[in-house]
């Protein structure tokens, strides 16, 4: 889940689960759905808790990030998968 606060300073969300992909002869590649910032984030002073964030990815795909379809989406600071790299070090 995306706050607001991180809505306005990250450049980098995920969607859907980040997983790792390991090869039968060791090797191991990583599953994520990146979407970088594309632009500024949108506020607005008559509601102050919505927010929409343009986002970009690949070369072809434009998309917007909304406050309320936020439950599928987090960002680079929260993936499971840095989590998982830095629990190991």
């Amino acid at each position: 889940m995306i706050t607001k606060q991180q809505a306005l300073t990250a450049t980098e969300f995920h969607y859907g689960t980040c997983r790792v992909i390991r090869g039968p002869r060791g090797g191991t590649e990583l599953k994520q759905e990146r979407w970088r910032r594309n632009g500024a984030t949108q506020t607005w002073k008559t509601r102050p808790n919505d927010w929409r964030v343009p986002i970009k990815h690949g070369m072809c795909d434009y998309s917007n990030l909304w406050w309320g379809m936020d439950s599928e989406w987090h960002v680079i600071e929260d993936c499971p998968l840095l989590k998982e790299a830095t629990d190991a070090l």
